[in-house]
């Protein structure tokens, strides 16, 4: 994983807080970018593991 990719998924989830603290989205929609995360990250770390050969 680059170093790049958590700031992005940080400034990701912010961007949709922001957003719903103003009422343009519903409050389901952080909750959901918050929950997202640790599968995302999960799915990244699976497929650089592999292709970057690393054992598990």
């Amino acid at each position: 994983m680059s170093a790049a990719r958590p700031f992005f998924w940080a400034l990701a989830v912010i961007t949709v807080a922001v957003l719903n603290i103003v009422g343009v989205l519903p409050d389901w929609t952080t909750i959901a970018a918050i929950l997202t995360l640790p599968f995302f990250a999960a799915v990244t770390r699976s497929r650089c593991g592999s292709a970057c050969g690393e054992a598990r």
